[in-house]
């Protein structure tokens, strides 16, 4: 059964919920947790006293939740150079930094895929946000122009033949994170980040853009807060550049884990957590 966390509007205060929540759980585990977060982007005082406890904790694993969200969108680069350079500079910085064997970040993938046809290399991100905006919506035949919900997608299928096809409403156009090619073959060190949908919804004011994240598998210690900051930043580039509101971010967390042993321990991640030691 899955387990909805959708009482806090908020990132931060939403995943700790959910980590407090998966304490209590045998082995610290669960399935299908749904994190649901209507106001993504703010953040409080209180939730970066949280932040600063968390990024400690990440300090041992060389990590912080800064380079985790940039995993999967590169706002530093974003802000320095700007729609579109920013691809580039990334990607080069990514091919100079890059290690051998590894598989690269979910944000490489968005922004760099083989063509279908062999020849030459395809942006889905730059499609997916020049598909979500008004100029990029399908006209009908008698020129007025529609609106449609369920067709951008960031997955597992053909991203230029999908994200190319604009009148079909129901047709997913996939940006992907999971590579069939590669990611089929592992049974380990694949990524967990399974499936990005975004969904065109019409408002009061206009149009909003709504995000909707599979993970196949979510460390709620090493990776989960750095991701959901990581998703709430790739939400507010698309919508800013696609000219949008931004709307709901939400995640399905199909195998939930509080890894403490990557915080140090029971006592230590409860203690990050707002929680009594045993």
């Amino acid at each position: 059964m899955a387990i909805l966390f959708d009482k806090q509007s908020r990132v931060v205060p939403t995943w700790l919920a959910a980590a407090q929540y998966l304490d209590k759980m045998p082995d610290r585990k669960a399935m299908n947790i749904v994190l649901e977060i209507s106001d993504p982007l703010t953040i409080a005082d209180d939730d970066k006293a949280i932040m600063g406890r968390v990024d400690v904790a990440l300090e041992k694993l060389d990590l912080t939740l800064s380079t985790v969200a940039g995993t999967i969108f590169p706002l530093a680069f974003y802000h320095r150079y700007g729609r579109p350079d920013f691809y580039d500079a990334y990607k080069k910085m990514i091919v100079r930094g890059k290690k051998q064997g590894t598989w690269g970040t979910y944000a490489l993938r968005m922004m760099d895929r083989p063509s279908s046809k062999g020849r030459g290399r395809i942006n889905p991100l730059e499609m997916l946000i020049e598909r979500l905006s008004d100029s990029g919506q399908p006209s009908q035949k008698d020129g007025k122009s529609s609106s449609y919900t369920s067709a951008y997608e960031l997955a597992v299928s053909d991203p230029e033949s999908d994200l190319g096809i604009a009148d079909l409403a129901d047709l997913g156009g996939d940006v992907p994170t999971y590579d069939a090619g590669l990611d089929g073959r592992r049974w380990l060190g694949l990524p967990c980040l399974s499936h990005l949908s975004f969904k065109r919804i019409k408002t009061a004011t206009g149009h909003a853009v709504h995000l909707t994240a599979m993970y196949r598998s979510h460390h709620y210690c090493a990776r989960a807060l750095g991701n959901l900051i990581g998703l709430a930043q790739l939400l507010s580039f698309v919508a800013k550049e696609a000219k949008l509101e931004v709307g709901t971010l939400t995640c399905l967390s199909s195998h939930a884990v509080l890894d403490v042993d990557e915080w140090g321990g029971v006592d230590r991640t409860r203690a990050i957590l707002g929680l009594s030691a045993n």
